[in-house]
């Protein structure tokens, strides 16, 4: 990458295939977490056996949750990646295909308890979606991102590229440098076309290049891509 300065904003424990990814292809990855995932303490007070399925929103919501008996499905890749590993194997899906599955149809779930695993907040189209389709959608929040603090080296760097893996990470990056002008004009790598929205929302006015998919090579192709 012609020791390209690529600012990874993921956090801290997310980071470093990505990196190894980045140094193979001669670019310089830089840590600058934007969320801090911390898990929650409070005590989940219910029987897993008392659901159908569950539904993995993210590979920390694996990672801080109970061995689990019942089927099993994961958004994102990541996420299907940590199921696999605790022996719960299951295909990786964005929540809007997820929904098209068969077994997520309204002949299929009505009725149904279904178990979703996340971090606290987020996007609620997948339970609003499958409680139109008749079934009890229970939360089980098992960890909270926050904003981390701000490290003084950032203002003596010079960035290139810019990696953001959420709407969220979007919005604390720029709550954290005050939405300094380099942010905006500085090429950014998203995730998905839907931060990409986001982004041109918030005034990011430089390139934008789309992941083809959300992985850790495909952002590492979209930062190919700017290269090229």
């Amino acid at each position: 990458m012609n020791s390209l300065n690529v600012l990874v904003t993921r956090p801290i424990h997310q980071s470093e295939n990505l990196s190894k990814l980045i140094r193979e292809q001669a670019g310089n990855p830089i840590l600058f977490p934007v969320i801090e995932i911390k898990p929650l303490q409070t005590r989940l007070d219910y029987n897993i056996n008392e659901f159908d399925l569950a539904i993995f929103i993210s590979a920390n919501a694996v990672k801080y949750s109970i061995p689990l008996d019942i089927e099993c499905f994961a958004v994102g890749k990541a996420t299907a990646n940590c199921l696999k590993t605790a022996k719960f194997p299951a295909p990786p899906f964005n929540s809007e295909a997820l929904l098209e599955m068969p077994e997520m149809q309204k002949s299929a779930i009505s009725g149904k308890k279904i178990a979703v695993f996340r971090g606290e907040g987020g996007r609620e189209l997948l339970a609003k979606t499958l409680r139109q389709r008749g079934a009890s959608v229970t939360y089980m929040n098992v960890y909270k991102r926050v904003q981390p603090p701000v490290p003084a080296w950032i203002h003596n760097i010079k960035i290139d590229i810019i990696i953001i893996t959420s709407s969220e990470g979007l919005q604390n990056f720029m709550n954290m440098l005050n939405g300094q002008a380099w942010i905006r004009n500085t090429p950014m790598v998203l995730i998905s076309k839907r931060i990409q929205v986001v982004a041109e929302n918030l005034g990011v006015i430089a390139p934008i290049f789309v992941a083809p998919n959300a992985s850790d090579e495909g952002l590492l192709a979209a930062i190919l891509n700017y290269r090229n």
